[in-house]
């Protein structure tokens, strides 16, 4: 992956795609409130229709029942769409704006997707046929029951609010990248715009002679860029923005380089007129329209699904597997001596560490904690039982236990220990972008296992392959991807290609 192409440069500086929000971790954040309330109002809408119809009494032949259904599915389809194009339930309208201020855009909403049937079937109200009363009745009622629908759950909404910033609503936390007015001027009207929405961690430069200014924003300085690295492996938060002039692109394109590891948005704040030119209407944090440079892979509606297959296999998984893994236990039990499972260290999301389990295949006494030494083929410390299990991919079956816990899918990258050596250097010292892989997390099965790289890592090209392979995954992931590697897998764990 060449950074300093010049196509390479338009996406890192924003100009490719749009930026991504995503859930931070613990309690609920107002993006997600943001889709309840939608989902909630769709629910409903469509409530309001099936309502409708048991009081109008629509009687008659299966046309107008088939008429009525279509009706209500393009109705649905103009109501979403007409729902996102007026931001009605943007997080910052939520928050921060009355209910009867949004009355008009969810009259509208409710309102005129149901206009045009309704238009049409008023032409045929000379009708003789009793079935196209009822249909106008059933419209009328429709949009009469919708509309008092949404206007009781936002009142509703407006009541309940309060309870819900303070108690369970949770702030995207926000990191800033430099240290001058800009950043100044972007706190300031975080704190005044959107209060309660933002939470800003503190304010990171690499120039020692900003971090030592006596600025307004000189209290919230924290350190370095690796200082804000080293940060996300305790306290991950959900957003960097940079504060540094638009002209600045070397320095621009060297931070994205340190900051790519981390599975954040990554934005550029405006400049100082950009502040003067903000737009309630179109912009992506607090008012203002900043530009994207770099974003979270797996976006959150599809992270939540993804996360939901993962939880949901896995529990059907170790359920069903039971009795072989109890099987498996025992008989490492009586091969020999030590405990049944093996942890270790492994780097994880955001390149934090994590305890990765798997059943034991090694002599106790040989084992390597730190995984420095990769296994070999007839490798000694291999128990006899242990080459079967490696060699069939059981030994990692464990690992559904850290998917369980949140810190693995079931495919991904496969992570490697941190101390891994390949030859007399480590992995990220032979392959600079092998961080980037971090930015998702790590997988008991992935693009690369299925493609012949499973295994120990013997030589740098070994590893280049690996890494660009689970790059690809990371920039192309879709359901149906994650569908194929797993299919696959079932097969190339039971070929014991390069598995010892």
């Amino acid at each position: 992956m060449d950074m300093r192409s010049p196509s390479r440069k338009l996406e890192l500086l924003g100009l490719a795609s749009p930026v991504a929000k995503r859930a931070p971790t613990g309690r609920l954040q107002p993006q997600q409130l943001s889709y309840i309330s939608l989902a909630i109002d769709l629910a409903l809408f469509v409530g309001a229709g099936a309502v409708a119809w048991v009081v109008a009494s629509v009687p008659g032949a299966d046309i107008y029942r088939l008429m009525a259904l279509g009706i209500a599915g393009m109705a649905c389809i103009i109501f979403l769409g007409f729902c996102r194009a007026l931001k009605v339930h943007d997080p910052l309208l939520l928050l921060h704006t009355t209910a009867i201020s949004r009355m008009p855009r969810m009259i509208v909403c409710t309102g005129l997707p149901l206009l045009f049937p309704l238009a049409m079937s008023l032409l045929f109200v000379r009708s003789a046929e009793t079935e196209v009363h009822h249909l106008i009745s059933w419209l009328l009622w429709f949009e009469l029951i919708a509309m008092s629908a949404t206007v009781v759950a936002h009142g509703f909404f407006q009541v309940v609010r309060p309870m819900l910033s303070d108690r369970i609503l949770a702030r995207q936390r926000v990191a800033i990248i430099g240290a001058g007015e800009s950043a100044a001027r972007l706190i300031k009207w975080v704190e005044l715009t959107a209060p309660g929405l933002f939470e800003i961690i503190g304010v990171f430069d690499d120039r020692d002679s900003r971090r030592t200014l006596n600025s307004s924003v000189a209290h919230q300085i924290r350190g370095s860029t690796a200082d804000l690295v080293e940060l996300y492996k305790s306290a991950a938060f959900d957003k960097v923005v940079i504060a540094l002039p638009h002209s600045a692109e070397a320095r621009l394109l060297d931070l994205l380089r340190n900051l790519r590891v981390l599975p954040v948005d990554i934005v550029l704040a405006p400049d100082l007129m950009g502040f003067n030119a903000a737009d309630q209407e179109t912009a992506e944090m607090a008012g203002l329209k900043l530009h994207s440079l770099a974003h979270r892979p797996i976006r959150e509606p599809q992270r939540l699904i993804k996360t939901a297959i993962d939880f949901a296999a896995a529990s059907g998984a170790l359920i069903f597997l039971s009795p072989l893994l109890l099987l498996i236990a025992l008989i490492i039990r009586l091969d020999s001596q030590g405990p049944i499972f093996f942890r270790q260290r492994r780097q994880g999301l955001g390149d934090r560490l994590f305890d990765v389990y798997k059943f034991r295949t090694m002599y106790c006494d040989l084992a390597d904690p730190k995984g420095a030494k990769q296994t070999k083929r007839g490798d000694p410390r291999v128990t006899k039982i242990g080459a079967f299990l490696r060699k069939t991919s059981l030994d990692e079956l464990p690992q559904l236990m850290n998917v369980l816990r949140g810190e693995m899918s079931l495919v991904g990258p496969r992570p490697h220990t941190p101390h891994m050596l390949i030859g007399d250097k480590k992995h990220y010292e032979i392959v600079s972008e092998y961080s980037f892989r971090h930015r998702v997390k790590p997988g008991i099965t992935g693009l690369a296992q299925v493609n012949g790289y499973r295994g120990a890592v013997d030589t740098p090209d070994q590893l280049k392959a690996r890494v660009d392979l689970d790059l690809y995954y990371i920039d192309h992931w879709s359901l149906w991807l994650d569908i194929k590697i797993l299919w696959r897998t079932a097969f190339v764990c039971f070929s014991g290609r390069n598995a010892y």
